[in-house]
Parts: C-alpha cells; sequence; structure tokens
C-alpha cells in the first residue's frame, strides 16, 4: 500500500476530489501504481490528506466508474487495470513525437456524459454475481443473432408502455451502437433494391458520426437545413429531393431541442408512404428525460403502414459503455434480413444483455430512470434559474428535455472562436455551433454536479466579462 505524494490545494477553483482522482489516475498511467496493488481505505486517506471522508469516497466512485480500480467487499480498493505512460509504445521504446493531446479541464460542459455519481452500482453488482455461476453456463455460448429474447422481450414491453411502440421481440435487432444499426439497414436496402443506389438525408446539425458513415460507404447525403425562425428542419426540402432514408429525431432535434408537431409527423408519414422504397429512420434521442408535460409519444407509434424503423440505445438512460442499441425493423425489412443478412451475431455481450434484462425485469430500470430524471431536472432547472439572471445577454433553447441548453450571446462584437479561445484559456471546454452567424454554444450538465455548475458558470461568465444587470 503507498501513500503518494498527493498534492491538493484548496485555493484552486478545481474540487478537492477531482484533484485527488487525477493524481491517482496520473499514478496509475505512469506506473507508480500498477495492477493489483491496494490503495489506502478511505480513512487512513482521510487521516493522511486532512481532507474529508466524502472526498475520498468522489474520487475512489469515478476511479471505479471509469475502470481503474476496483471494491472488494471487506477488503478494499485496488488498481485493477495495467497501463503505459503515453510516451511509451507496447515494445517500451520511447517515441518523443507522440504525445497525449488530453487536456485537464476545470470545467467540461460536455452534453454527451451522463451523472456517473448515482448509478445503482450495488445492484448492477448484485444481479452480475449471480448471472457469474454454472447455473447461467449456457450465456458462454454464442446466443441468438438478433439479441437475447429475455432482452428482446423487456424492450418490447418498454416500447409499448412508455413510447407507444406496438412491436414483437422478433422485430428488434440488439446492436453494439446504432452505427451498426445503420449498416445492417444498408445492406438491407441493396438487397432490397440491388439496382439502385440509396439517398439518405438527415438534420442539418444532426449526429455527425451518421454523416460520416453513410459518407465511409460512399452514400448519397442530403443535409436538411434548420428554418432559423421556427428552428426545425425543413421538410419541403425533401419534396426536392429524391430521399430514400430519412434520418431525424422527432422528439428533440438537435441543438435546439425542437419537437415536431403532430401535422409534421403526419407530413413525414405521408411522403414516406408515397414510394415503396422509402423509409423513415427515427433516433428516440433523449426521450427519456422530458421535464415539462407528458412525454412525446414516438414517431414510430404513429406508422400505419410499417415504413418507420425505430432506433433506441441505454447509453444515455444507463452507461455509454454497455454498448446495448437496438432496432425494430418493419415486417418487410425483417424478412430481408433473416434472408440475407443474419450471418450477422449480435456485437454485444451474452452476460451484458441478460443483466440488462433481468434489471427491466426485476423493476430496477424503471426506478433508475425515475430517479436519474430528477437529478437532471434539477440540474436543468439550476442551470435555467442562472441563465434568466442575464436576459440582457442571454437566451436558452431547449430546457425541456435532455442533458444540455443551447445558450445565445446577444448583442455580441466577438467571434465564436475569440470566445472559445478565451474559455480554453481558464481551462473550461465550451461546444460551439455554427448556425447563421449566430453566437451558440452548447452547454452540458449531465456529470457536473450542481456546485460546479455554479461555480463553472461563474466563471465562465467572468472570462467573457458578463455581467448581471444592475438593479
Amino acid at each position: 500500500m503507498k501513500y503518494l505524494a498527493y498534492q491538493l490545494d484548496k485555493s484552486l477553483p478545481q474540487p478537492l476530489y477531482l484533484q485527488l482522482y487525477q493524481q491517482i489516475k496520473n499514478a496509475i498511467h505512469q506506473g507508480k501504481l500498477t495492477q493489483g496493488e491496494a490503495l489506502p481505505s478511505k480513512r487512513q486517506l482521510c487521516d493522511y490528506l486532512k481532507i474529508s471522508q466524502n472526498t475520498v469516497e468522489n474520487s475512489y466512485a469515478q476511479l471505479l466508474a471509469e475502470g481503474y480500480i476496483e471494491s472488494k467487499p471487506r477488503v478494499g480498493y485496488f488498481v485493477s487495470t495495467q497501463l503505459l505512460p503515453p510516451e511509451l509504445s507496447t515494445n517500451g521504446v520511447r517515441h518523443s513525437l507522440i504525445k497525449s493531446n488530453t487536456k485537464i479541464w476545470r470545467y467540461d460542459f460536455n452534453p454527451n456524459v451522463i451523472d456517473t455519481q448515482h448509478f445503482p452500482f450495488e445492484r448492477w453488482k448484485k444481479i452480475q454475481k449471480r448471472l457469474f455461476s454454472k447455473k447461467y453456463a449456457h450465456l458462454l455460448a454464442l446466443g441468438d443473432r438478433q439479441g437475447e429474447e429475455d432482452l428482446r422481450i423487456q424492450i418490447a414491453e418498454y416500447l409499448r408502455s412508455a413510447r407507444g411502440v406496438e412491436c414483437l421481440p422478433e422485430q428488434i435487432v440488439i446492436n453494439a451502437g446504432i452505427e451498426l444499426c445503420l449498416i445492417q439497414l444498408m445492406l438491407l436496402w441493396q438487397h432490397c433494391y440491388p439496382q439502385q443506389q440509396a439517398h439518405y438525408a438527415m438534420e442539418e446539425l444532426g449526429y455527425w458520426v451518421v454523416e460520416r458513415l453513410w459518407q465511409s460507404y460512399g452514400q448519397l447525403v442530403t443535409k436538411l437545413p434548420i428554418d432559423n425562425q421556427s428552428l426545425k428542419i425543413d421538410l419541403t426540402e425533401l419534396a426536392k429531393q429524391e430521399v430514400d432514408f430519412v434520418y431525424i429525431t422527432p422528439s428533440h432535434q438537435y441543438p435546439f431541442g425542437s419537437v415536431l408537431t403532430i401535422n409534421e409527423r403526419q407530413r413525414l408519414l405521408t411522403w414516406v408512404n408515397q414510394q415503396p422504397q422509402r423509409y423513415l429512420i427515427e433516433d428516440d434521442y433523449d426521450s427519456e428525460f422530458r421535464y415539462q408535460g407528458k412525454p412525446i409519444p414516438a414517431l414510430k407509434s404513429l406508422d400505419q403502414h410499417d415504413k418507420v424503423v425505430y432506433l433506441g440505445s441505454f447509453s444515455k438512460v444507463m452507461m455509454p459503455s454497455i454498448r446495448v442499441s437496438f432496432m425494430v425493423l418493419p415486417e418487410k425489412l425483417l424478412s430481408y434480413y433473416q434472408q440475407h443478412i443474419s450471418f450477422f451475431h449480435s456485437s454485444v455481450s451474452r452476460v451484458d444483455q441478460q443483466i440488462l434484462a433481468t434489471f427491466m425485469q426485476t423493476g430496477e430500470f424503471e426506478k433508475h430512470i425515475n430517479r436519474m430524471r430528477k437529478q437532471y431536472r434539477r440540474k436543468m432547472e439550476l442551470l435555467c434559474q442562472i441563465l434568466k439572471q442575464y436576459p440582457h445577454k442571454i437566451r436558452f433553447f431547449g430546457e425541456s428535455s435532455g442533458f444540455y441548453l443551447l445558450i445565445e450571446l446577444l448583442n455580441e462584437t466577438r467571434t465564436i472562436v475569440e470566445l472559445t479561445k478565451l474559455a480554453e484559456q481558464q481551462q473550461i471546454k465550451v461546444y460551439p455551433i455554427d448556425f447563421h452567424r449566430r453566437i451558440l454554444f452548447v452547454l452540458g450538465f449531465g456529470n457536473l454536479r450542481e456546485v460546479e455548475l455554479l461555480t463553472g458558470l461563474e466563471s465562465l461568465f467572468d472570462c467573457w466579462g458578463i455581467k448581471k444587470p444592475t438593479q
């Protein structure tokens, strides 16, 4: 057990738990702490560094969440991985030209990071422990190519009750990430229409990985523009293009958080029904975390002619690292899937699928969503309360759902690039949006604590020179 010379500075704006977390993490990367090595107990480290037990607990919790350490009940904490310093290659040769670009941020307003502090580790671990026994030895073999039946049954029940989507477990295909779902859809379309090249369309500021994936496969991709007034995609563009697939997020369009109305959804369904080869791909992004009014039913729930491919993921609602996504195929595409591309084995671990299925079946999934919705709602309300103090300078969008707010700086003469650099000089990471020369930034709050939101925004506005109006 080592007591390394950790240097914690209470005068810094960075919380003490983050300082301790970063220094332990660096020690593991540098080989000062090696795999299997015991860490001091929380009480020992508290006494040694003269800090509170909460500080140590929060540091260890983050290291646990990221897989750097593991906890052995009634024994202690141990380093769970062996890492080489970033300047060393796998054969031990030093490469001076290869440098890590990792930058340490005091505050990172990443819109794609979840709250890891409130994950139900004990409940998840209990299910996992039960499955690692001879009784479940069958999970060691390959399973159903479309994914575990138990999980597909749970997903179908969840979609029916929470999203209004009626489907059979047989229509669901489980994959590691929506990227693989989209690749399989490309192959399906080629088998359905081998003489035609598919033409894809997506939202102007939609998920960039989707555009990159389609372009990598040489597909035609059209970006549907966002109207500068309504802040929604302009559906009239579809009439001007010979599009086959439209990838869309009707319940939460990035970055303004816009929601398509029932009339706009009906227009999409009318358009897709006009040609047999057309399909809508609905990514039900952030649908679980809505804070105002009732949840918006999925577009798929209105689909009377089986022309919507529904995409869902557990990355935001559970954890990104589990890599469980799924698609609900229309019956025609399901038939082609089973005929032509059922050679794909499910790319998600059977054990992980079974853990998730049990988590859902026992009601823990619903409890977790409700708990996290309260956590995120509280952070969203706090963020809105802070921003409302600057009506002369800041307008914001998307407060009804999701893990982020989009802010617009008003009457601003500086460029987005200048403002971003000012923030970076203070070790604050912000995410600018290039749209119609407006000064827009996405502020994510998923894994920021409420006190970090307060101090982070205070530091950000201070470096931008934004002050509250005088009374």
